[in-house]
């Protein structure tokens, strides 16, 4: 995608967002330093176009909170400063962005919380809207008008999917299709044989960090941090194996 055509084509809108940003009382997650840094920016190139005078010191930025890159930091802005929004998407650089709409929707239930989906999951999707989103949108369309009415929709009280994923939730209603690999799925037939990882990256001949990292995307897929619970997910879809389950049950290595 070119964001310079992306702007041209959806330019007419960006007074209506800056004007709309520029009184808000909201903290910006992202998983990236630059965008954070541009979305200052941003904010404050407007604040300044449009005032009289030069406010001063961080009102330069109008009601923007902060703009940061870790669960933990937008979890303490969000405690600090009671925000009219929170913006995050489901991938941090240190956290993940649906424990981050977990935690700060039972902190703050009345919290608008709309969710940027880099990676397209069902799982993740039904996990973000049970988790208290009030808003969730595809990072492919963000910046297409969907994001302006997004924030109108979240902040009127109501709650918005973007067309892409309503159609995603529509397809499936009747099923659930984890997109797992076949190495994620042999790896977690071990899981529920009860091997620890160790023991996995040496039965199936392969690094233990390997095993350690394709957990981690299947955790994440099925929108759990937690090796029993997402083995038992896929037993329940017939995806895994029971029958050879130990009798102490399945190994309880900590979480990655």
């Amino acid at each position: 995608m070119d964001a310079l055509d992306v702007f041209y084509r959806v330019r007419h809108q960006w007074p209506e967002y800056e004007a709309l940003m520029a009184k808000l009382r909201y903290v910006f997650a992202t998983g990236s330093h630059c965008e954070a840094l541009a979305v200052v920016h941003s904010q404050r190139s407007y604040v300044m176009n449009h005032h009289g005078h030069r406010p001063p010191g961080r009102e330069e930025t109008g009601g923007m909170i902060g703009a940061v890159t870790t669960r933990a930091e937008a979890l303490a802005l969000c405690s600090r400063h009671q925000p009219e929004l929170l913006i995050t998407p489901d991938q941090l650089e240190d956290g993940d962005g649906l424990e981050l709409v977990r935690e700060a929707h039972q902190r703050q239930p009345e919290l608008p919380i709309l969710l940027v989906m880099k990676t397209l999951s069902l799982p993740r999707l039904r996990l973000a809207l049970a988790s208290g989103c009030r808003g969730v949108l595809t990072d492919a369309l963000i910046m297409q008008g969907h994001g302006l009415t997004a924030l109108r929709t979240v902040l009127a009280g109501k709650r918005y999917l973007d067309p892409g994923l309503l159609e995603l939730l529509e397809e499936n209603a009747m099923g659930w299709d984890p997109q797992l690999s076949e190495k994620q799925l042999q790896i977690l037939q071990e899981v529920v044989h009860g091997l620890s990882d160790r023991q996995i990256a040496e039965k199936l001949a392969i690094p233990y960090d390997n095993v350690r990292y394709c957990l981690k995307l299947a955790y994440r897929e099925l929108g759990t941090s937690n090796r029993m619970h997402a083995a038992l997910l896929l037993v329940q879809q017939g995806l895994l194996r029971t029958g050879l389950l130990p009798a102490q049950g399945l190994s309880r290595e900590p979480h990655l």
